[in-house]
């Protein structure tokens, strides 16, 4: 199931892409999230049983903590902050649920 994930964050990372211009972000730190996106799950569907795969969700954590953060001190970012990190929490669930890391 780690590759089903991978396989949907490179479709997510497609999206944002494609969406960049249409964002309520600049679009620049949405291509950045993007091209994240797409390079963490090309490298869990290289190596499924690698340490990214195995610790890729702590990088959905942090950013879903940084944009909690972001909410809290930005009344101009934060319906946006609230809403990525929302989005990044579930992405850290899912990763970490289908790579074994259950705690």
């Amino acid at each position: 199931m780690t590759r089903g994930i991978a396989a949907a964050r490179m479709v997510w990372g497609s999206g944002v892409l494609i969406a960049s211009r249409y964002l309520p972000v600049p679009r620049k730190l949405a291509v950045a999230l993007a091209a994240r996106h797409l390079a963490q799950g090309a490298a869990t569907l290289r190596r499924p049983d690698g340490v990214v795969a195995r610790w890729g969700w702590t990088a959905d954590a942090a950013h879903s903590a940084s944009m909690l953060g972001l909410a809290a001190v930005s009344p101009r970012w934060r319906a946006a902050a609230l809403a990525n990190a929302v989005v990044a929490a579930v992405w850290a669930r899912a990763a970490r649920i289908h790579t074994g890391e259950r705690r």
